[in-house]
């Protein structure tokens, strides 16, 4: 081949590289395609939502990618979109915020809450002090269970979930209650606001006008 003609397939090539780089949104750049239908023999979900919705990914440079089908797999921890019969697991260096629209409600998944925590939370109140941010985590369990006689075993899901509060870098576990919050808190005035407003801490409204509140009065004076 001469020199020229290795130029211009070279030229080819890279301005077809590029053709495709632009057409497919990195969904299967660096993450693993799986089958739908793995957990078929399993009781229970892993995942955070009972149903696939419609959401956007913000990858590590803030740009956004929409998506038609978005879930969070509570056993991986990671990410996950639907395209036609194929369930993609989404690589966690590569997003770092996910927001996925429920029944008319924004849900927010972070990681990198500090630098080297990929851990996907789900961030129910934040703010430049604060961020109250929950983790949802599905376990397999295997039991055995009498079958004619026999025993055979069954595999399930257990899902739980975990609240932290994390200001000046740290995260710290709590009780996602009224009292617990308000005890870590240490704000008698914040207990007041509960108890005189009627909020039940573990809807998530009624969680972000607390926090809101003390934020804005308590810090000052508790």
């Amino acid at each position: 081949m001469s020199k020229q003609n290795l130029t211009t397939l070279l030229v080819f090539l890279f301005l077809g590289s590029m053709a495709w780089a632009q057409g497919d949104p990195m969904y299967n750049t660096n993450n693993e395609v799986l089958t739908s239908k793995r957990y078929s023999q399993v009781q229970g979900s892993p995942y955070y939502n009972k149903d696939w919705n419609k959401g956007s990914l913000y990858d590590i440079k803030d740009e956004v990618l929409p998506h038609a089908s978005i879930n969070f797999n509570g056993e991986t921890g990671l990410m996950e979109i639907k395209e036609d019969d194929k369930t993609i697991q989404l690589n966690e260096n590569l997003y770092k915020r996910i927001e996925i629209m429920v029944d008319g409600q924004k849900q927010v998944f972070v990681n990198r809450t500090t630098p080297l925590d990929l851990t996907y939370y789900r961030a129910v109140y934040q703010s430049e002090q604060m961020q109250f941010l929950e983790r949802f985590v599905s376990e397999l369990k295997e039991d055995e269970v009498a079958n004619y006689g026999a025993s055979k075993t069954r595999s399930k899901f257990i899902n739980k979930t975990k609240h932290y509060v994390l200001r000046d870098g740290k995260l710290e576990m709590v009780n996602r209650n009224n009292k617990k919050i308000v005890d870590f808190l240490k704000s008698a005035r914040l207990k007041g606001y509960i108890k005189k407003n009627k909020l039940n801490l573990k809807k998530d409204e009624d969680l972000v006008k607390a926090l809101a509140y003390y934020e804005s009065s308590m810090m000052k004076n508790k």
